[in-house]
């Protein structure tokens, strides 16, 4: 069977398990769709069809992952296999050792399939990779690769980061699930960084169970990051919850800048979930969250402009604009503002604990509509910044088409630690809006 490719990773590996599914004939598939899908889509950074088969011949027998073909954003180290950051002033970089998630995803006997396309140090300056469903478009950004790689179906499953919108924005886009967990739930050692208060790694997938799975086989402990950070317990198997859920409908204050599609689908979901017995419950952000985006971009430019700062002054310049205008900002930023940021952030952070405490989830958009046209710009992160900065898992849903016909998307969100709460609720939005996302160029 040559559609093997559309089978995610639960269900691929419950049929490989019982017998009528060969790892070997589910790779076939998912690499003759990356052949057939590349020339257009460019998802991939570095691919090589007999490399994945050779290291799948080589993985021990069994694993919880047993095969399955993993894309890994190339900001995430590989060791003997080129990580390239998107940039040039990375061309040929060939690791010594591998980033922490590549390993622990090894030990789950998963296969590294391919680098996927990322937009300069995760940062704005984009790739070559075209939205699956338009390639006039963006696939957002800066896990762009990640996103369409899962989005056409070369892979199951692929690893993203975010550090504004990057997870979460290309998902939507794309019209697949975008999981960002909370914030420490999986070490970012190998991974280069941009800015270490808001960097997170997160998944894609075509189910919440699968990005479930995956994420809980990257939970752990390195002892490097997040040594103080107690990680909160895998979210898998998830249960199906025991009410219905209690959920926050939240309107920030970026709300108005959402396209009338995109606000409409997501009165239309809360519609519909309390039609089917959620509890939905409008929720107004106190004006102090107002400076959310603000704090936001302070911590990202003080951080992400300290690790630009080297390259953005070489000469030659091997790195673009948006990196050199970054450090420029950095270096703008007093040590008083970085601080009086890093305050507000946490200050936020244990508000939001006690806003969410009587609720599941919280309902809102993951971005402003669909997948604007161009490839210059990946999108605005404005409705996926509050997720990043309070450190709360956060998830993007497929849920509908927007008037040109790309992907549209809703988004939940809790407080920080609350993943297996979020995931599970996630799970009963997914089954109630019984969307059932497509494949492009099919």
């Amino acid at each position: 069977m040559t559609d093997l490719y559309r089978l995610g990773l639960v269900d691929a590996l419950a049929a490989i398990a019982s017998g009528g599914l060969s790892a070997r004939d589910y790779l076939e598939s998912c690499i003759a769709r990356t052949l057939a899908t590349e020339p257009v889509v460019g998802a991939f950074a570095w691919f090589d069809a007999d490399a994945a088969r050779t290291s799948a011949a080589g993985l021990a027998p069994g694993g919880v992952l047993s095969a399955m073909p993993i894309g890994f954003k190339d900001i995430i180290a590989t060791r003997g296999i080129p990580t390239e950051m998107g940039s040039a002033a990375f061309v040929g970089h060939v690791p010594d050792h591998s980033a922490w998630v590549v390993d622990a995803l090894a030990a789950a006997a998963a296969l590294m399939f391919g680098k996927t396309v990322t937009t300069e140090f995760a940062w704005r300056h984009p790739g070559r990779t075209r939205n699956p469903w338009n390639p006039a478009h963006t696939p957002g950004g800066s896990s762009s690769g990640s996103a369409a790689a899962v989005a056409v179906g070369s892979v199951p499953a692929a690893l993203g980061t975010q550090t504004l919108g990057s997870v979460l924005r290309p998902a939507a886009f794309c019209g697949v699930v975008g999981y960002k967990p909370s914030f420490g739930v999986i070490p970012r050692t190998g991974v280069y960084p941009l800015a270490a208060s808001l960097d997170h790694i997160g998944v894609f997938t075509r189910s919440v169970g699968d990005a479930a799975l995956l994420v809980a086989v990257l939970t752990g402990r390195d002892g490097i990051d997040f040594l103080n950070t107690p990680a909160p317990a895998p979210a898998w198997p998830l249960n199906e919850p025991t009410r219905a859920p209690r959920i926050a409908l939240l309107r920030t204050a970026m709300w108005d800048r959402a396209g009338a599609a995109q606000r409409a689908l997501v009165e239309s979901v809360a519609g519909r979930l309390e039609a089917d017995g959620a509890t939905v419950v409008p929720l107004e952000l106190p004006a102090e969250f107002d400076a959310l985006w603000t704090i936001a971009k302070t911590l990202c430019d003080a951080e992400g402009g300290a690790v630009a700062a080297a390259l953005a002054h070489e000469q030659p310049l091997r790195v673009s604009v948006p990196t050199i205008e970054l450090a420029a900002r950095g270096a703008a930023l007093t040590a008083a503002d970085y601080l009086h940021a890093k305050g507000a952030q946490q200050a936020l952070i244990r508000a939001f604990a006690i806003l969410m405490a009587p609720f599941d989830a919280a309902l809102t958009a993951p971005a402003l509509g669909e997948a604007p046209p161009g490839l210059a710009d990946t999108g605005d992160a404005a409705f996926c910044t509050p997720a990043s900065l309070l450190g709360a898992p956060a998830i993007a849903l497929p849920a509908g088409v927007g008037m040109h016909g790309l992907p549209l998307g809703v988004q939940l969100l809790a407080r920080w630690g609350d993943d297996r709460r979020l995931l599970e609720t996630a799970a009963w939005v997914e089954r109630r809006l019984g969307w059932s996302a497509p494949f492009p160029m099919t």
